[in-house]
């Protein structure tokens, strides 16, 4: 038996232990055979790709910075970046911050221009598909995107999600209470919402998850009967809940999940109810631009997102973490009942979903 055992231990050592250990076992005993078997393994194990330090450390010190193209709030950011400088303290991180389509314009015309400013991408996963498809991206099977959820991140290995944006119907408290709230799509129709309704003039995205939900046909016919009910648009899915906090909406179609726990968390009169099957957004990804002018400090911070200890600090901001292994902090999150959506199907005619969302909303 112990034979067998010290046999079978010796297969996983690499051929320097192996020599060291056929020397120690013709001198001591059994006991002691076990004990030193057992460094000799944590020494062994340690020194495999898994456990080994990143390959991109030392590299990265050459290069001492990442630019960072990024939709993400900036103030939230800066806890991320903060987080990632603090335990690579010889690297800077630098944001610069626009809306998606303005930083797609931007991405594919330096692209275009063979002009490659970016070391990392942060964008909403609608816009990383449409980039992905212009050749913007290089593909980077960074070690934590095993962890994060096949909704989140592309089959391919170019961008992968660092928080999801679920949505829900948000309602004034003080003005609607619990049993009145829409949860259903007959029930938004109710006339006594007309006029009382705020949407964000940007959600094409909400346009596609209800098409996908209702079928086309179904879904095409009752955006046009939603649409007279005077839904009242405004830019901007903060500003949204800000006018609902003030009471000048009392609904609003696609209160965010993150905005929610901060805005509840300091008093804000405000609850949420999800139509399930929730189809979250496509994630907001990061991804290795095609050609990064600082790419070993770029994989780095790629990996550090995607870490366990990344992901903590998203849901430290109150963002719906992409890891398995980490939870939203906004309660009931985790056991919404998820819908399935094969993003990149509906994202070859986003332009066309576009047009008719604004032909029935914003005409």
């Amino acid at each position: 038996m112990h034979s067998n055992y010290i046999r079978r231990d010796q297969e996983r050592l690499n051929p320097i232990a192996m020599v060291l250990f056929r020397k120690i076992y013709r001198k001591i005993s059994m006991k002691k055979i076990g004990i030193i078997l057992n460094a000799i393994l944590v020494v062994v194990l340690t020194s495999y790709p898994g456990h080994a330090e990143s390959p991109w450390i030392e590299k990265s010190k050459k290069e001492g910075k990442v630019l960072l193209y990024s939709t993400m709030q900036i103030p939230q950011m800066r806890v991320l970046m903060k987080s990632f400088e603090k335990k690579y303290p010889f690297l800077k991180v630098t944001q610069y911050r626009s809306n998606s389509d303005k930083l797609v314009q931007k991405i594919i015309a330096e692209t275009n221009a063979g002009r490659h400013l970016a070391d990392v991408y942060q964008i909403r996963g609608t816009r990383m598909l449409r980039l992905q498809g212009k050749g913007a991206l290089s593909h980077y099977e960074s070690p934590g995107r095993k962890d994060i959820r096949d909704i989140y991140k592309d089959k391919d290995g170019y961008w992968t999600g660092i928080y999801a944006n679920m949505e829900f119907i948000g309602y004034n408290k003080n003005l609607v209470s619990y049993q009145e709230v829409p949860k259903s799509h007959k029930d938004l129709l109710d006339p006594k919402w007309k006029g009382k309704i705020g949407m964000d003039s940007s959600d094409v995205e909400w346009f596609i998850t209800q098409y996908h939900i209702l079928g086309e046909a179904k879904g095409r016919e009752f955006m046009h009967q939603f649409a007279q009910q005077n839904i009242q648009f405004r830019r901007g899915h903060t500003l949204l809940t800000q006018l609902l906090t003030a009471g000048e909406f009392q609904i609003i179609m696609t209160l965010r999940g993150n905005t929610a726990y901060n805005y509840i968390k300091n008093g804000a009169p405000i609850g949420w109810v999800p139509f399930e099957p929730v189809i979250p957004n496509p994630a907001n990804a990061v991804a290795l631009p095609q050609k990064p002018p600082h790419p070993n400090a770029a994989r780095l911070f790629i990996d550090y997102t995607l870490s366990r200890e990344g992901q903590e600090v998203m849901r430290s901001l109150g963002r719906n973490p992409t890891r398995v292994d980490v939870h939203s902090l906004l309660p009931g999150i985790k056991e919404l009942k998820l819908g399935k959506i094969d993003w990149s199907t509906y994202v070859k005619r986003y332009n066309d979903y576009e047009k008719e969302f604004r032909e029935i909303f914003l005409k």
